[in-house]
């Protein structure tokens, strides 16, 4: 008794933080420029002294490219900016504290707004919002990445198939976890908005670019990666309201997100990652491939950018000996050779 009491304080206060870091995302959003991605310096700007590594590839502060991504890859944004700017580049007013997120840097890139971007792969959509501006995406892969199916853990249930995740999200014709082999409890499956990274994985590897059954999207839609996390894990305990329901959540996200924000929050204490038809997604399985949902982060440009342009010259670091450092430095998985 007292541990659920406990279980549900601190569910409470989580939601609650949760719920004010949002609000005043959004006072800052409404009130502030558009997301704060990297820049090159305004012309007659005094030129910043820039590290080895950066005269190495030819890169200046003049000619540093826009880089943005998706929120999964904001912290390899910043790495190479540190990378390129040395110690100081935190008190850089270009420093990129904010990321569009995929769609949007997508379209950002699309619209040549953005130079480079670091993202999961394209959904059909965007690639045919592409095709439709004439414009055509070059892709270089960067990393692995693994979309995963996620609940409480205090679900017995271990392990989803393919065939059950469709039925869940395309017919809603699962609604109890009993029918997956676990406890006679309500089965609420929760989705992301439609221009998240997570949710075109969904797309691309899973329903085939299929509709969602409209009572999941118009229902349970959960708008930020961290709070998906949280509101699977204690969807249960009532959330704000504190009264526990006969239910769990099941939901999905990248894998290496949540690595990142289980040591910032300890999130991952109290969720379950779900066996994938038999496969455990672990950081090995991803690597090798043998998780059947794995994919992976691009580093994505027009192909018509210039052969000389310095965010080629970020891709070549990147895929050289100092990225990969900075790239398992995150905790993020090299891909394979």
């Amino acid at each position: 008794m007292k541990r659920m009491i406990i279980l549900l304080l601190i569910s409470l206060i989580i939601l609650t933080l949760c719920a004010c870091s949002r609000n005043d995302a959004a006072k800052e959003q409404s009130s502030a420029s558009p997301s704060k991605t990297t820049q090159p310096v305004a012309e007659g700007s005094k030129n910043r002294e820039m590290t080895i590594t950066a005269d190495s590839l030819g890169i200046t502060a003049e000619n540093y490219p826009i880089i943005d991504g998706s929120t999964s890859t904001l912290t390899l944004v910043q790495a190479i900016y540190r990378a390129m700017y040395g110690d100081e580049a935190y008190e850089d007013s270009r420093y990129p504290e904010e990321a569009s997120k995929t769609v949007p840097s997508y379209r950002r890139l699309i619209r040549g707004e953005a130079d480079l971007i670091l993202v999961p792969y394209a959904s059909i959509d965007v690639l045919e919002e592409a095709k439709d501006a004439g414009v055509e995406l070059e892709f270089h892969k960067i990393a692995s990445e693994a979309l995963i199916f996620i609940t409480s853990v205090e679900n017995t249930v271990e392990s989803i198939t393919l065939d059950q995740v469709r039925e869940i999200y395309l017919n809603y014709g699962i609604t109890n976890w009993s029918e997956l082999g676990g406890p006679d409890r309500k089965l609420v499956p929760i989705c992301r908005n439609s221009d998240s990274g997570s949710q075109s994985q969904m797309d691309n590897l899973v329903l085939n670019n299929e509709e969602m059954h409209p009572d999941i999207q118009n229902n349970y839609v959960e708008l930020t990666m961290e709070g998906m996390l949280e509101l699977v894990a204690f969807y249960h305990g009532g959330g704000m309201s504190g009264s526990p329901t006969n239910s769990y959540a099941l939901g999905y996200t990248l894998y290496t997100y949540l690595q990142q924000m289980n040591e910032v929050t300890g999130i991952g204490t109290y969720l379950k990652i779900l066996s994938f038809d038999g496969v455990p997604p672990t950081a090995e399985n991803i690597a090798d491939g043998h998780y059947p949902l794995t994919n992976g982060y691009y580093a994505v440009v027009r192909s018509d950018l210039s052969n000389d342009h310095s965010a080629r010259s970020i891709i070549a670091w990147l895929q050289g000996e100092e990225g990969l450092k900075a790239i398992e430095n995150l905790e993020l998985i090299p891909s394979a050779k």
